[in-house]
């Protein structure tokens, strides 16, 4: 028998829950405003309320290894995200670009690209360049991986990236519908396990709340497997209905669907850093989700004016970083650094380094 639902947000105050508690909240249509209050009450059990704000700018830019080219074709991107990467189709051009970024003030750089049929960014002919980068520059390095090997993953953590980041998947289904690929939940699972125990300093795992379609489908069992590795950090995104993609004419997520799912991570997961990241459906979707939001994340990435004012109001300590989300707190000093004494002439307008030679 199912416990009684007061009892399992009574006890969600004093102990993390249960994958099963968690969905009980979930899907409980009529207790958004009981699961927030718990959430909330947990988050401030952390400490002293700190909103980190992030604004990767040009101080820290997305740098895509293929280039606009990708294998999958995904049915919410179709290689979209990809044009407003730097290009760097070479370890000899980002290299290149790394070291341009460093020359110039940069915080570091997502390292990233599209996809190759087996599910992963193809980062095998990069990794000495990233060895390289991290040896003459105090770049932060973050990879967006994807499926990689064992191998692979060791020897990026050999290279010292600093960070990876991780698209988790929990359904199958999605997974194949979505990204069109003969691979499974229990698949990303498993990747998950990999970059940890592979020695990657910092994993940050990544769950795309409404990658089904716009619907709820795999997040909670996707968290469940995220809380096996204890991350420091999770990201939450949200599908962005993209014109020119399979999923142009969907409705974005309810943002209401989408904080109950963010609330049963603080309630599964209360020693780690919750974060609302960059893709998230703009206007009043936008707006009302930072709102409802605000008080159980510990980070967001630019919040809507309203979103601010009212952290503010509340109290809320709010730290600006030019960095990107997925940066670990023991990077801060350096970010806040760099910010302190960047050149700001040479940023602002300032055209990536895509031309280097």
């Amino acid at each position: 028998m199912k416990k009684n639902f007061v009892e399992v947000l009574e006890r969600s105050l004093y102990e993390p829950l249960s994958l099963g508690e968690a969905e009980q909240l979930v899907n409980c249509s009529k207790c958004v405003g009981n699961i927030l209050e718990a959430a909330r009450k947990v988050t401030e059990e952390r400490g002293p309320r700190v909103l980190r704000v992030y604004a990767p700018s040009s101080l820290f830019p997305s740098i895509s290894v293929t280039g606009a080219r990708c294998e999958l074709n995904c049915a919410h991107c179709n290689r979209h995200y990809l044009r407003h990467m730097i290009p760097a189709e070479t370890p000899e051009k980002l290299y290149k670009v790394c070291v341009s970024l460093y020359e110039r003030g940069a915080v570091g750089c997502l390292i990233s690209g599209g996809s190759v049929r087996a599910g992963y960014v193809p980062l095998e002919p990069f990794v000495e360049a990233i060895g390289q980068v991290k040896e003459e520059t105090d770049l932060i390095l973050n990879v967006h991986t994807g499926l990689i090997s064992r191998e692979l993953a060791q020897r990026l953590a050999e290279a010292g990236v600093d960070v990876a980041s991780l698209d988790v998947v929990g359904d199958t289904d999605t997974v194949r519908m979505v990204y069109g690929l003969d691979r499974g939940a229990e698949d990303y699972f498993e990747a998950l396990k990999t970059h940890v125990e592979a020695g990657i300093r910092h994993v940050v795992p990544h769950i795309c709340v409404g990658l089904h379609y716009g619907g709820l489908r795999g997040e909670m069992k996707a968290l469940e497997a995220i809380r096996r590795v204890k991350p420091e950090a999770l990201v939450f995104i949200v599908l962005i209905p993209t014109r020119g993609t399979r999923m142009e004419g969907v409705p974005p997520p309810d943002p209401l669907g989408v904080v109950k799912v963010v609330a049963a991570a603080r309630l599964m997961l209360r020693d780690t850093a919750i974060i609302l990241g960059c893709m998230r459906p703009p206007g009043k979707i936008r707006e009302k989700l930072d709102l409802l939001a605000l008080d159980i994340i510990d980070g967001i990435v630019l919040p809507t004016r309203k979103a601010i004012k009212e952290a503010e109001k509340r109290g809320f300590t709010v730290k600006r970083l030019s960095a990107c989300c997925a940066t670990p707190r023991e990077y801060e000093s350096l970010v806040e650094a760099k910010q302190k004494h960047r050149d700001k002439n040479k940023f602002k307008n300032a055209n990536p380094p895509a031309a280097a030679p």
